[in-house]
């Protein structure tokens, strides 16, 4: 079966209907994420998506590619919101990755108003990606972002080539605030959290939804060969969602949705200082994250704060899902105290 692939906007990009997500295999030995992001490439996937953040994925990834002769297009992403932090993490990209250019690279979870303004300020991010690729060191600009108004207008400002967003059954709003407006501007679309940060009980059910929409191309994390073939093979099997199908999704979505927070962060801010939407989604970090990364400075750093929730409310009066937030701070918070000790 001859596999369609997919225009990515206006980067002319042709690529397999899903990229390879880059988070899981920070909790795999580098021999093993060799084999699977080389299985990956090998049944034609030949779009991968890493981050600064994402502790040894890049370096990982880099491995891999060594004696690749097949083209492979790369995209990372980089927390720095100012110019000299982003074109320094180019730089630190493209020696962990091996290469003299990445194809396209995203400021990273962009996802409030005051982030907004600082990377599009004249010292922001956004001009240290000019510079990376003026110089030839990056194709294309992109932005990820968790916040669909934001998404929007990062769209409208004209100068990003891709954007990284949520989308899976229960996170549907892009839908209608983003798919449409992206298709106008040429601007091509990768999903993130397809199944839904590893929480979705349902996972193939779960992409199988995703590649439904022709015009965007997930990016499942993958951290073994089985699930890189399992994905594959979904790919090439695709069909129309069965009436079954259909109703299992209304299900999940009913028992799932008074618990999954689709990070939005209109909850907003703490009185505590708490990373509400980082501390309530604990299961899904658990899942992807290795525990080392979780100890470092900056997650257990939210980890202690969320113990000092007092429950006030205000973020549960804030929340346009109506999720009892207090009580899921502090059941998140058990969790970790569990899975940390």
């Amino acid at each position: 079966m001859t596999i369609k692939m997919k225009r990515l906007g206006r980067t002319d990009i042709e690529v397999f209907p899903i990229a390879f997500g880059g988070i899981p295999i920070q909790r795999i030995s580098e021999e093993e994420a060799i084999k699977v992001v080389r299985r990956a490439i090998e049944l034609g996937i030949n779009l991968i998506d890493t981050a600064r953040a994402y502790s040894d994925s890049e370096v990982k990834i880099g491995k891999a590619l060594k004696g690749i002769d097949k083209k492979v297009f790369l995209s990372s992403k980089s927390f720095g919101r100012t110019k000299d932090e982003i074109y320094a993490d180019v730089k630190a990209s493209l020696k962990n990755l091996g290469v003299k250019k990445i194809d396209i690279y995203h400021m990273h979870a962009v996802n409030d108003k005051e982030t907004l303004n600082k990377v599009m300020s004249p010292d922001g991010a956004y001009y240290g990606l000019l510079k990376a690729k003026e110089e030839g060191l990056i194709d294309f600009i992109a932005v990820s972002t968790h916040n669909v108004d934001i998404a929007q207008e990062l769209i409208k400002t004209d100068k990003f080539d891709v954007i990284q967003v949520c989308y899976n059954f229960i996170e549907t709003e892009a839908e209608e605030k983003v798919f449409p407006l992206a298709k106008e501007k040429d601007v091509g679309i990768i999903a993130m959290k397809p199944m839904g940060g590893g929480v979705v009980p349902n996972p193939t059910l779960s992409l199988k939804f995703v590649l439904q929409n022709d015009y965007i191309v997930p990016d499942p994390g993958m951290e073994s060969i089985k699930e890189v073939e399992e994905n594959v093979r979904l790919v090439h099997e695709i069909s129309p969602l069965t009436k079954e199908e259909l109703q299992e999704i209304e299900r999940i979505k009913n028992e799932m949705g008074q618990a999954f927070c689709r990070r939005c962060d209109y909850c907003q801010p703490c009185p505590q200082g708490i990373a509400i939407s980082t501390i309530i989604r604990a299961d899904s970090f658990i899942k992807r994250f290795p525990k080392e990364y979780l100890k470092e400075k900056w997650f257990y750093e939210q980890y202690l704060k969320a113990k000092t929730c007092t429950k006030c409310g205000v973020c549960a009066t804030r929340c346009p899902y109506n999720l009892p937030i207090p009580d899921l701070i502090e059941k998140n918070v058990r969790l970790l105290e569990e899975y940390l000790a």
